[in-house]
């Protein structure tokens, strides 16, 4: 259900920035047909990025090659100056939604302990800290009532929040975040986007997928852009009008 396995963690280099993405080509499995060709990037440490673009142009793709889920075909990745999988637990993936099993039979509580493994290991048990934490972000996220509700009995929208709140368990300084607004009810897209407010506080940096073009210019400082006809390109947000899709 996760992927994260064995504790890699590598320093980060001084002065690189949080991703910096180079000529970047992923292929699908099996075919040879590129999905992302060419694709060049940099976000600064801190910094909010949109990830903006048709649905089928390699948003999910993308995101899922910076977690080190996708192997690539030629360019390269570099996190804090180190390859994906340098540093597991600095960097945290939220998939979309339909991409998880929510019939599995853990509950909403443990669900977001997953999120703790990459800094303890698959055979350690969680410590009295390591529940605070969860804890910590469960009520966070608002999902205190529900924690040891089995996921699959959750609303689309909670579990979108419970999927948020494994992230931020992590503690990483990069969240990859794909679609996490997608089909949710107004009161999970309110506390969501007070959480990335305050990650964004605490200096954390966000790549997040996105159709929710009206409000890249409160929430983003950045915006990137994919488009099978040309490379994909970073904008200031004021540039915004002159995008293309």
């Amino acid at each position: 259900m996760w992927s994260y396995s064995s504790r890699v963690h590598k320093d980060p280099v001084p002065g690189a920035p949080a991703l910096e993405v180079r000529d970047l080509c992923v292929a699908y499995a099996d075919t040879r047909r590129l999905v992302l060709k060419n694709v060049t990037f940099t976000v600064p440490i801190g910094a909010r990025a949109a990830l903006i673009g048709h649905n089928g142009s390699g948003k999910s793709t993308l995101l899922k090659a910076i977690a080190g889920l996708l192997p690539i075909k030629s360019g390269s990745i570099l996190i804090y100056g180190n390859p994906p999988g340098a540093c597991h637990h600095r960097v945290a993936y939220l998939p979309q939604r339909s991409d998880i099993d929510w019939r599995f039979p853990i509950t909403l509580r443990k669900l977001v302990m997953t999120g703790r493994y990459v800094h303890m290991g698959w055979l350690r048990r969680p410590s009295r800290q390591d529940w605070q934490i969860v804890d910590d972000v469960i009520d966070q996220l608002g999902l205190t009532d529900l924690s040891e509700r089995q996921i699959g009995q959750l609303s689309g929208g909670q579990q979108q929040r419970a999927m948020l709140a494994r992230a931020l368990a992590q503690d990483a300084d990069l969240l990859l975040l794909d679609e996490p607004l997608n089909a949710v009810d107004v009161k999970t897209r309110d506390v969501i986007a007070q959480v990335l407010h305050d990650l964004n506080r605490r200096g954390k940096t966000i790549v997040m997928a996105t159709h929710e073009l009206s409000t890249l210019a409160d929430e983003f400082d950045l915006t990137l852009s994919l488009n099978r006809q040309r490379p994909l390109t970073a904008h200031p947000i004021d540039e915004l009008e002159r995008i293309n899709l």
